[in-house]
């Protein structure tokens, strides 16, 4: 199998029905090149969508953070289909879920959730000029992100690349993070987003490299237990 790609656009949810409790969303875009200098070709999603919908096979998932994992899973689309230069999945809130209902629904609803990405493979593309024209695309999932791709913000590969990474440490998140707040990303209404980017970076590093340090206490295993507290404390204050 190929490797999966992911591309991440600024696209809002164009539906959100709060008494249906009905999310429509667009999670990838045709006919517009992006930064990486690909186009997706308007009918390259047709035959995976057709195959692999919820009229097929049904294996288009709706995720958080392109984390292919149970946990971060809302669902299954029911629905997804091409509307103009979009491609659009439909997903219902499932209050018995705690991603839906404490993190997905409530951003979704306030309107937060400004940016949508696609998990996709290629199967057919080919050279126009200088851009690369993606002619048919397997799609494995559609995901709401935190930020766009331009190229002077961060986006969720960054975080992915610590989570992928096996010899990235809590310090170097904590690095990213810091960063993050002297630039100001975390500010005003985003300030939610540095606790949960804390609480993340908890359940991710520490837990793990504590129990590596935890025969041959040293100053590094000290550190992160001092970092460990810090997380907590604030976590505490803004909950």
């Amino acid at each position: 199998m190929k490797a999966m790609q992911h591309k991440i656009f600024d696209l809002k949810a164009l539906d959100v029905d709060k008494a249906k409790g009905f999310v429509k969303l667009a999670f990838a875009q045709m006919e517009t090149e992006d930064r990486d200098e690909d186009v997706f070709d308007k009918k390259a999603f047709d035959k995976s969508v057709a195959e692999r919908g919820p009229k097929g096979t049904n294996e288009i998932w709706h995720l958080a953070d392109h984390e292919k994992k149970l946990k971060s899973s809302l669902g299954k689309f029911s629905n997804v289909y091409t509307e103009t230069k979009y491609l659009v999945g439909e997903n219902t809130y499932r209050k018995d879920m705690w991603l839906w209902r404490e993190v997905a629904w409530p951003l979704y609803e306030k309107g937060d959730i400004t940016q949508h990405s696609i998990g996709f493979t290629v199967v057919n593309e080919e050279k126009s000029g200088r851009v690369n024209v993606i002619k048919e695309a397997a799609v494995w999932e559609g995901s709401c992100v935190l930020w766009g791709a331009q190229p002077d913000t961060p986006t969720m590969e960054v975080v992915k690349s610590f989570m992928n990474d096996k010899s990235a440490s809590a310090q170097d998140y904590m690095s990213y993070v810091v960063k993050n707040i002297q630039d100001g990303k975390y500010s005003g209404e985003n300030e939610s987003l540095l606790v949960l980017e804390l609480k993340e970076m908890s359940a991710l590093f520490l837990p793990k490299e504590i129990s590596q340090e935890q025969d041959k206490p040293n100053e590094s295993s000290l550190d992160l237990q001092k970092l460990k507290s810090a997380i907590e404390l604030l976590t505490i204050k803004h909950f």
